[in-house]
């Protein structure tokens, strides 16, 4: 079946490549034939493993089904039980229509507790030896009468089939050899715990705490860092660096974003390749989206500013992603090599922001990189900055773009500490070649840093000038405060002055409406849709990020301002336009492919141990999410159900055989351990039952046996549902 996908592959791909209604549909087809036979592939060989035991002890074996064979009704409607059965002979083989797992029926042995009673007294034989006996004999060829030992080995055969073939398919995989993303830092989050740890670009991350892999996957890396966050959030962990001038070790916390708490992290992203993404034009309003066509998709970039780029590189766009965000000035031109061949030069404009026509406050230091160019200068958390080069009245955006451009040292004056206490201290820095690979605004909490000076400070949503050439609305004085405002109710417009605290910005409708129509972007329409329903200027949704959502917003377009004013915290609210400034955002739109490499096997040794290493990760995997869930380090809201399984699947089909392969080893864990867990009606509950037996002598108690089995299948069905509850809610 394998080498038939495999042969298969090609064509279909083919057909995916060709836009026409026919080639969509049979390539859906496809794809959706390969996730039901990998899938059912998992079940079935678990099932087999029952079947298969069963069988090697004489147990009769009456059903064989993938799926379950429930009887279905709407009304007087009467659904078909199976999508087809055959029978060979004592077995029955088929599929059901319920695909959510599968069963082997043995006789005397049935998971409906209403049928175990019928099933006991059909089991039941006559014998002359057993008239005078309390205990009726049993049919020799059924489950109850085999001894406990073959029993158990009868009902642990399907977890312990879906272990071998969980190694097994990633053994195949990596034969074949897998597509993955490695664990290089392509960039770190400025201000974030690997900045702040001082790692830079360009490194292959070979370790996480006690854990070691030279060849270490990035989604790897960043799983077993979010699993160790979760488990102990404020426990320091070790991260192994690998430089070409050698192994570094770093010591770090992870942090957690602010839309997500249990999403724990330290900030290190994939590494880019030379090679523009497979939608160059994604984002709107962009520089990159007015100089790029469709037939740049995937272009190879050969050289920046005549520059040529290694392609062999550990991090090959590197270079050029540091010239764009150092230079948010400046044009950047790029030497393009087409899919068809052909070769291209294109400008790459800077960028000019669009804003609201306001200049905020510098907010104080929050984070340095340890013993880099701020700390040894002598900066603490907590400086407020008054001055850069002599320049003061800086708002936070044009502070990132004085700074970064810096190749000398650096005057700033700063003010440490408060009321009495406070006073002025002068701070000379010198940059660092840290390559800046990320734009300084791109941070997890929603600081600004520049690389090569090593600090971070926060933009306050505090009002520090207004233009002149920014049009506001005033139709009430703001310092009248005889009317009470709230700031869900402000009900008085005003114009915005210094040292008001911006609280929410909001967008008509209409103007939402005529916005979107321009793109024609379902996320752009959700982008706008959270300032129709009033962008609440938090830790969740910081100012970096709605000067981000302005920029697609065409100049004159009004918005509202509610802003807090004075001690007493009155709330005013002003009409503002959006309006092109000479200020230059880092981020140009610049959509670059990943870096990927090919884990492929060496020999035949080397694959069965490396399905072996996979399988054992992905068991452990499974054993230490069960442990954190009922600890409440993981919210049953992340657990996923039959439906994110195919999501998951058809994301993973799509990217090739070897990564579904890896997909169905991480399934098969799972279906082995969760089939495993104490919960009578599934195979770990019969085993607890059969360990009582084999210790104790006897059966348990059948009316304590029937109520357990009762209470776990309860216990399975309300899982099940908060499961598809989970689902549902995460695609509506």
């Amino acid at each position: 079946m394998i080498n038939w996908i495999a042969d298969v592959m090609p064509l279909a791909q083919a057909v995916a490549d060709d836009p026409g209604l026919l080639s969509s549909l049979v390539y859906n087809f496809y794809l959706a034939l390969r996730i039901a036979l990998g899938i059912g592939l998992v079940i079935f060989v678990h099932e087999l493993g029952h079947f298969v035991a069963a069988k090697t002890f004489g147990v009769k074996c009456e059903k064989f089904y993938v799926g379950f064979d429930v009887p279905l009704r709407l009304g007087p409607i009467k659904f078909p039980r199976t999508l087809g059965k055959f029978k060979y002979g004592e077995t029955e083989y088929g599929i059901g229509v319920i695909p959510l797992g599968g069963y082997v029926k043995m006789l005397g042995q049935d998971d409906d507790p209403r049928k175990q009673e019928e099933e006991a007294k059909r089991i039941q034989v006559e014998s002359e030896q057993d008239l005078d006996s309390e205990t009726p004999a049993l049919d020799p060829r059924s489950f109850p009468a085999k001894p406990v030992w073959q029993r158990m080995i009868i009902i642990s055969a399907g977890v312990v089939m879906n272990m071998i073939t969980g190694v097994i398919f990633a053994a195949i995989a990596f034969g074949v050899g897998v597509e993955y993303n490695p664990a290089i830092v392509g960039s770190v989050t400025p201000g974030g715990p690997a900045w702040q740890a001082g790692i830079e670009p360009g490194g292959q991350v070979v370790s996480i705490g006690d854990w070691t892999d030279p060849q270490m996957h990035f989604l790897e890396m960043r799983k077993e860092i979010l699993t160790r966050g979760l488990e102990q959030p404020d426990q320091p962990m070790t991260v192994g660096v690998r430089y070409a001038d050698g192994e570094k070790q770093f010591t770090l916390t992870t942090q957690s974003s602010p839309l997500q708490k249990e999403a724990r992290m330290i900030g290190i992203a994939i590494p880019n390749a030379a090679i523009l993404g497979s939608n160059p034009q994604l984002v709107p309003a962009s520089s990159a989206q007015a100089v790029f066509s469709n037939q740049d998709a995937n272009a190879e970039i050969l050289a920046f500013n005549g520059i040529a780029i290694d392609a062999e590189s550990i991090v090959p766009a590197e270079a050029l992603l540091n010239t764009i965000y150092s230079h948010p000035d400046q044009e950047v031109t790029l030497t393009l090599k087409r899919t068809d061949g052909s070769e291209h030069t294109v400008a790459l404009p800077p960028q000019k922001a669009k804003t609201l026509g306001l200049r905020y406050q510098i907010g104080p230091i929050v984070n340095m990189i340890q013993n880099g160019p701020a700390e040894q200068a002598g900066m603490k958390i907590g400086d407020q900055i008054l001055s850069i080069a002599g320049e003061t009245n800086l708002d936070p955006y044009l502070a990132a773009q004085k700074l970064i451009g810096v190749k000398g040292p650096l005057v700033l004056q700063v003010q440490r500490g408060e009321g009495d206490e406070a006073e002025t201290v002068e701070l000379t820095i010198t940059p660092s070649k840290s390559a800046q690979t990320l734009s300084p605004t791109s941070s997890i909490r929603g600081e600004i840093a520049v690389n090569s000076v090593g600090f971070a400070y926060q933009p306050l949503a505090i009002v520090s000038k207004v233009n002149s050439h920014s049009p506001q609305d005033a139709t009430v004085d703001a310092t009248d405060d005889s009317q009470a405002e709230t700031p869900e109710n402000p009900n008085n417009d005003a114009s915005l002055q210094i040292g008001d605290q911006l609280q929410w910005v909001e967008l008509s409708q209409e103007a939402a409406e005529q916005v979107a129509s321009q793109f024609d972007n379902e996320r752009i329409a959700e982008l706008l849709e959270q300032l129709v329903n009033r962008w609440e200027i938090s830790e969740a949704n910081p100012l970096n990020d709605l000067r981000d959502l302005l920029q697609i917003l065409p100049d004159g377009t009004a918005l509202t301002v509610a802003a807090k004013r004075g001690e007493d915290g009155q709330i005013i609210k002003s009409t503002v336009q959006v309006t092109t400034e000479d200020l230059f955002l880092f981020d140009r739109g610049l959509i670059l492919g990943q870096r990927q490499a090919i884990q492929q096997a060496g020999s035949f040794a080397e694959a069965c141990s490396l399905g072996l290493r996979e399988g054992g990760r992905r068991f452990n995997d499974v054993l230490r999410f069960l442990k954190m869930v009922p600890q409440g380090q993981i919210k049953m809201k992340y657990v996923g159900g039959p439906l994110e399984i195919v999501n998951i699947a058809k994301k993973e089909t799509e990217k090739g055989l070897p990564r579904q392969l890896m997909f169905l080893t991480m399934l098969s864990m799972n279906l082995a351990i969760l089939n495993f867990l104490p919960i009578p009606a599934l195979d770990g509950g019969h085993m607890v039952f059969l360990i009582y037996e084999l210790v104790a002598g006897k059966r348990a108690n059948e009316t304590l046996e029937f109520r357990l089995t009762v209470a776990g299948l309860l216990a399975l069905l309300t899982f099940m549902a908060i499961v598809f509850a989970n689902d549902i809610l995460r695609y509506l």
